[in-house]
């Protein structure tokens, strides 16, 4: 067990968990511990960390200062107004099989690790066959699993099918597809820079979204748009770096939510759909989904781009195959993918993703672990992994981030296997 300390201004969009202590309510919160008979001197000292951590901005729970996704987060059904895909018809077809004796030892340490971790969900597989995946309670086959900035990478996958089909171009600007934007530092940013995170335009908040606990509170009520949010000169005005000047576009790498959710207007603008719309077209009945997903939007149709997709552990299986498939094509979408998946700018690691190296087209790369490896990454320890050698792949869902180094070295070792056992 463990416990999830309490979060200022922590909105969890996809189960209409929203959660706002101001310092009025911590106060009265503190009386009430005083005037109880049980109060101890050490539930004081709890209540006044908890009253100096709240933040202005929308900021993710954590525990101990690391990522956290409790299940009410993790394994939520969405909002009224998200929308449900329709599946495939039949659906990819995914195979089990025991380990092979190379594989057996690579298992069990992935047992050991699934049962000492806060993982809830974890699974390795080779090309179409899932040879282990385990569950904890109360996670199960049929549970859907929330993305997080995982879905950053389905995104990617949505953007790379309306480049193929003439939608858009990495080179125009944001502002030739949403008009909105003309005059903002984002609409002067490239499809291909935004891809990148490399934008220029500000950061928010520390776990890198960009909402205010007040934009969410409306965003929820349907009384603004995702795209009016991206127009709040706080959050379209370019970055400033080193005695105050403004950052250009492209100049750096700089992770947060602000450059998914462009791309997510764009797919509405340039598309015909919107963007859940797209992504079900084009990413997940191509990947063969079988059973309904979830995917986060406003009541304006403006999706969650930057990460609020729901899937079972086996259809997220099947997106990771279909990405890994379409990475040894030959057309228009396999050249995206093979690009999306290699290092496109270098990751600094001051702020975000320590243990990579460089960033794709919303994809981590050089993992410090395995350096041929790309992966999805989500806060509070949701990972895809996949690599450039061989088809073997790591999918896994936590309540924490707590266990990323032992799931580092695991897929270094499940990917070191050559062969198809």
């Amino acid at each position: 067990m463990f416990t999830i300390t309490a979060y200022g201004a922590a909105t969890q969009i996809g189960s209409g968990l929203t959660s706002r202590l101001s310092a009025v309510e911590s106060t009265l919160g503190m009386l009430l511990l005083l005037a109880s008979k049980a109060f101890k001197l050490r539930a004081l000292i709890v209540c006044i960390l908890l009253q100096l951590s709240f933040s202005a901005f929308s900021q993710s729970p954590q525990v101990g200062g690391v990522p956290a996704a409790p299940d009410d987060w993790l394994l939520s059904r969405g909002q009224t107004w998200h929308y449900r895909t329709a599946v495939t018809a039949p659906p990819q077809v995914l195979q089990t099989r025991e380990p092979s004796e190379r594989e057996a030892p690579i298992v069990r340490r992935a047992r050991e690790i699934f049962d000492a971790s806060p993982a809830k969900a974890l699974l390795l597989m080779n090309g179409n066959e899932i040879i282990w995946a385990g569950f904890k309670a109360p996670a199960n086959a049929n549970s859907p699993l929330l993305s997080f900035s995982v879905g950053k990478t389905v995104t990617s996958m949505a953007i790379g099918k309306a480049l193929c089909l003439n939608k858009l171009s990495l080179q125009d600007s944001a502002a030739k597809y949403v008009p909105e934007l003309q005059g903002t530092h984002p609409g002067e940013v490239t499809v291909q820079q935004l891809l990148k995170m490399s934008s220029g335009t500000a950061s928010i908040n520390q776990d890198s979204s960009i909402y205010s606990a007040e934009q969410l509170q409306d965003l929820q009520a349907g009384r603004i748009s995702v795209l009016q949010v991206l127009k709040n000169p706080k959050i379209s005005d370019a970055d400033t770096g080193l005695f105050g000047i403004k950052r250009k576009a492209g100049e750096q790498f700089n992770y947060h939510s602000t450059d998914p959710l462009v791309l997510g207007v764009i797919l509405n603008r340039t598309t015909g759909l919107n963007y859940a719309q797209w992504v079900e077209k084009e990413v997940l009945i191509p990947a063969g989904i079988r059973n309904e997903v979830i995917i986060g939007q406003d009541h304006f149709g403006f999706g969650a781009a930057d990460g609020n997709i729901r899937m079972t552990l086996e259809d997220w299986a099947r997106f990771a195959y279909w990405v890994k498939r379409n990475e040894s094509g030959v057309d228009c979408f396999s050249d995206y993918v093979k690009e999306a998946t290699k290092t496109q700018i270098n990751n600094p690691g001051v702020k975000q993703g320590k243990s990579f190296g460089g960033y794709g087209y919303l994809i981590w790369t050089e993992n410090n672990r395995q350096s041929h490896s790309y992966w999805a990454v989500g806060y509070g320890g949701q990972r895809i992994a996949w690599n450039h050698q061989n088809a073997r792949v790591l999918i896994a869902f936590s309540n924490l981030e707590s266990y990323m180094d032992e799931l580092y070295s695991l897929y270094r070792e499940w990917s070191g296997l050559s062969g198809n056992k």
